[in-house]
């Protein structure tokens, strides 16, 4: 444990370990590969209409890792009101509002899970670092 406490790495404070984020010139980490994965079957279970978009970035991890790395920090996913970050934001779709609840605080924090990936490889979109700090305030507070 770390001498700032259980949890420190998930609340902002990055390292760089290949586990988490990959080298950058490397293949990604297995957590950040989970993430995706677990991105994908939210988006696919809600019926978000980006699912495919993160399906096939993450076939790319096996594929081409430079278009790998290219689609997942891609201004499509990191900038501004149409990227895959501020759907986050989107109305409800029909689910209940516990399940919306849940499913839009599990969208947060797989893309924080994936944005910090990113920014450990020390070339991430300028806008991730903003959506990161913005979803784990957001969760934590419960908003």
């Amino acid at each position: 444990m770390s001498a700032e406490g259980p949890g420190a790495e998930r609340r902002g404070r990055r390292s760089q370990t290949p586990e988490r984020g990959g080298d950058a010139a490397g293949p990604p980490g297995p957590e950040l590969l989970k993430a995706l994965a677990r991105l994908d079957e939210l988006l696919q279970t809600i019926g978000h209409s980006r699912a495919a978009e993160v399906a096939a970035a993450s076939a790319l991890a096996e594929l081409d890792l430079q278009a790998f790395w290219r689609a997942i920090d891609t201004n499509a996913w990191w900038a501004g009101a149409g990227s895959l970050a501020a759907e986050t934001l989107a109305e409800n779709p029909g689910l209940s509002a516990a399940d919306w609840e849940l499913a839009v605080r599990e969208f947060r924090e797989l893309l924080a899970e994936i944005g910090e990936a990113l920014m450990d490889r020390g070339a991430a979109n300028p806008g991730i670092s903003s959506w990161v700090l913005a979803f784990r305030n957001w969760n934590a507070s419960g908003v």
